[in-house]
Parts: structure tokens; sequence; C-alpha cells
């Protein structure tokens, strides 16, 4: 990736519905990522970013009341940890709007008015490899 559109969708990009996305999501735990918090209007500011291990599994205890709300009926809520058990972002059918991808290495999803961008090869992809020191 070497161009952050935003929450834009860019010509050419692949739509993603709610299954689709999550599959691609899957695909990724495991890898070093770099996600991107941004609006969904389509202006490309960053309002949080971050960078580590992409993971799936329950939130921290602190912030399942939050993230969990006081739904009426039970809502399919996966929380994917980035990096630690208490940094990551929330997935939930009701809050999906759309997802794309405008490149291979990177997925943005829209949820509600923010869109998550995960990113995971390319120039900014590049800034999660970290230089090895030399075992000489």
């Amino acid at each position: 990736m070497s161009t952050f559109f935003g929450g834009a969708t860019p010509d050419g990009a692949v739509l993603l519905d709610y299954e689709e996305t999550l599959t691609a999501l899957l695909s990724l735990v495991g890898r070093q990522v770099l996600v991107l918090f941004s609006g969904a209007d389509g202006s490309p500011f960053v309002a949080g970013v971050l960078s580590g291990r992409l993971e799936r599994g329950e939130p921290d205890p602190r912030l399942q009341e939050l993230l969990l709300r006081a739904d009426d009926s039970l809502v399919e809520t996966l929380f994917f940890h980035v990096g630690s058990r208490q940094t990551g972002f929330v997935l939930r059918p009701d809050d999906f709007e759309r997802s794309f991808r405008p490149s291979g290495g990177q997925l943005t999803i829209h949820l509600g008015d923010c869109a998550v961008t995960v990113v995971s090869q390319g120039e900014l992809g590049e800034a999660l490899r970290r230089e090895q020191p030399n075992a000489d």
C-alpha cells in the first residue's frame, strides 16, 4: 500500500459482504498488520493507529460491558486484537456497512461512521518490519 484512501472507495476496489470480510480478516490472523482508523465519509485523515500481530479473541473483561452494549438479543461480536489484548477493534454485523479491498495488502471496513483499514503489505505495511540487528 502506498496510498491511503481513507474511507473512500477507490476505482477498481473489490467490494466484500460481511462473510467475505470476516474471511479476509481471518486470513490475516497471526500476521503483522497496521490498522488505521478514519471517517467513513471519504476524508483521508487518520484518527488512530495500531500495529502488531492480528489475533482473534475475546476483549479484555474490563471492556466487555462497553463493547457488548445492552443488546435486547445476542449479536455476534468478534474482537480482533492488534498487538495486545487491550487494543484492537470489534466487528459486528449490525454495525457493518460495507467493505472493500483497493489493493492486495489493504482491507477497509466501514463500521457505522468509522472506517477501519487493515494494512498487511506495501510501503505503509513495511513500517511493520523492524530491522533485525546483525547476529555477527
